[in-house]
Formats: C-alpha cells, structure tokens, sequence
C-alpha cells in the first residue's frame, strides 16, 4: 500500500506541475523540522533497513520556498538514498553553502547515466536492478526545482555514494 501511494503520489505530482497555474506558496521553511517531520513518517523504513539518518549544521536554517513542494523533493532524494543505500548505512543531511546536501553510502550512478538522470523515465542501469524504480523521480525534483528558483545537482561515484544537493538563492536563506 505504501508503494502504491508513493507512486500514485508521483504521477499527481506530474500532473499538478503541468498546470499553468501552479499553486505556490512561499514562506520561510525551517529546513531541520521539515526534515525531522519527513524522517518521523518514514521511520519504518528507516528501522527496517536499519538505516541512520545524520542531520549536520541544520539548525537555526530556514529557506524561502514553498513547503509543500520542498518537501516532495527532500522525500524524492531521500527515497532514492533509501532504496540504493545497503543495509545498516548511514544518510547524512548537511547544510552548507546555501546547499542542503543529501549523501549516502549507497551503489552510486554510473558515469554514463549520470547526463540522462533528468530524463522522464529514465532509470539507467540501477533502475534496471530493481523494481521499484520509475526514472520519475529526478525528472519531477528537477522540473519542480527549476519552478521554485533553486537549483538541483546530483554527484556520484560508482561503489561510494550519491550526493544529491539543493542550491538555494542567497537571498531566500537565513541562518540564526
């Protein structure tokens, strides 16, 4: 039921993001509670893959964005950090340089993947592995990022990880 949701979810998304008349609202988020609220909901996965989630410089950081769809991205890149992460790995979430930065520890993208990643339905050949991949995900973070005005960058090595990073404006982040 949980899958279904989540892919149902997805193609919502898709769908609302193709509205000419997207329904924005923008407000300071507090990037450490919108990102403690998405762990909480997904804690059973968390224990189930005996993953750790470590949040690094987060407090006190708020972003100007809209929270709704931040937070399908954030739960977008943590998914994929999830779902190629092996068991008892650790995710990190750090702050740095106007950049939330999302690493695991997981399989990595190959190198010749890596420019096709945005592409709508584009899986590669960790999505060929696995059934749970739709190559939706990245599209529909990508697509929303270039909406929202911030910027998304995705870098990794092959048996090391991923470091999946939001940029945010300057001027659309305090820190206390």
């Amino acid at each position: 039921v949980q899958q279904a949701n989540y892919h149902l979810d997805m193609l919502l998304s898709d769908e609302r993001l193709s509205l000419t008349s997207n329904d924005f609202n923008f407000e300071w988020v507090d990037l450490q509670k919108l990102i403690m609220t998405i762990l909480k909901q997904n804690s059973a996965i968390f224990i189930n893959h005996q993953l750790v989630p470590q949040l690094e410089d987060l407090n006190g950081v708020k972003v100007l964005t809209d929270r709704k769809w931040l937070r399908f991205c954030i739960f977008q890149l943590l998914s994929n950090a999830i779902k190629y992460s092996p068991t008892g790995a650790t995710i990190f979430f750090k702050w740095k340089n106007n950049s939330l930065q999302i690493i695991d520890q997981g399989i990595g993208i190959a190198s010749d993947d890596l420019p096709r990643i945005y592409d709508n339905g584009f899986s590669g050949k960790n999505g060929h592995q696995t059934t749970k991949s739709t190559g939706m995900g990245l599209y529909l973070v990508k697509k929303i990022t270039d909406q929202l005005n911030f910027k998304l960058e995705i870098k990794s090595t092959p048996g090391q990880g991923t470091q999946a990073i939001l940029y945010f404006p300057g001027n659309n982040v305090q820190k206390d």
